[in-house]
This record gives C-alpha cells, structure tokens and sequence, in this order.
C-alpha cells in the first residue's frame, strides 16, 4: 500500500472528523434523526417543539424525495461520521503497525503472503475511491 495512499486517506478522515466536530457545536456528537421533511436532533428535545436543524422542503406537503434527502442528511450525522473515521482510521492502524521484530514502514510488506499484501491494498484503495473527486485524489489509487 503506498504511502502516499495512507497519507490520502488520513488527511480525509481528519477533514470528516474536523467537519463533525464543528457540526457537533459543544458537548458530545449529536445523532441526528428525519422526520418528514426535517433534521433533527436527538439530543434536543421533540417534545418541546425544538426546530429543527435542517428543513429540505416543506413542513406540510413536503414531496417523497424531500422526506428521502431529509433521512440522507440524517444518516451523516456527526456521531455517526466520527464512529466511521474511528473504524477506518483503525484498520489503517492495523495494518500499518509493525508486528514483533518488524521494522517496515509499509504496511503491506507486513503481511505474511502475497495475496494478504494484495488484500490490504485494494482495500485501501476501495477506501480511497469515495474521495476521487478530490483535487489531491491520484488516479493510479483506482482499483
């Protein structure tokens, strides 16, 4: 897996977990949950009529796909994005830690076959895909 592969990949969960944070204000993430054509969050209280944080259309007479963007939005809430970088952000650890005795910086010379090596990296490189509208995205990382 190249290097630069990894310093990719974590340069963008750093801007996730940045953006997450940011969206989270103070206190701990929030999870978010859709209701009709809103964003709310479930710390706030619905009961007390809180508004909600996004609207993507209409309160009353909103359309299906008003209520489906709504329900996307609140599928990338910030405890949930912090939960994904934690995890993806761990098996890059994972597979970039030296085992006992190993020296390499490469994680994929760690693996103990070539099919393991050839493993780790495609799947870095599937990681990698979601980002490929990213100026610093290199077209030699497609799988």
């Amino acid at each position: 897996m190249p290097d630069d592969l990894v310093t990719f990949l974590r340069a963008r969960l750093a801007e996730r977990e940045a953006a997450a944070l940011a969206a989270s204000g103070a206190g701990p993430a929030p999870s978010w949950q859709a209701l009709g054509t809103g964003v709310y969050s479930l710390t706030d209280s619905l009961a007390d009529d809180a508004p909600p944080l996004a609207t993507t259309g209409p309160e009353i007479g909103g359309s299906d796909e008003d209520a489906a963007r709504a329900e996307h939005i609140a599928l990338h809430d910030p405890a949930r994005t912090l939960r994904e970088v934690e995890a993806v952000r761990g098996l890059l650890d994972r597979c970039g830690r030296p085992g006992p005795g190993e020296t390499s910086s490469d994680p994929v010379s760690r693996s103990s076959t070539g099919g393991e090596r050839a493993d780790v990296d495609i799947a870095a490189r599937h990681l990698a895909l979601s980002y490929s509208d990213h100026p610093d995205y290199l077209v030699e990382w497609r799988p």
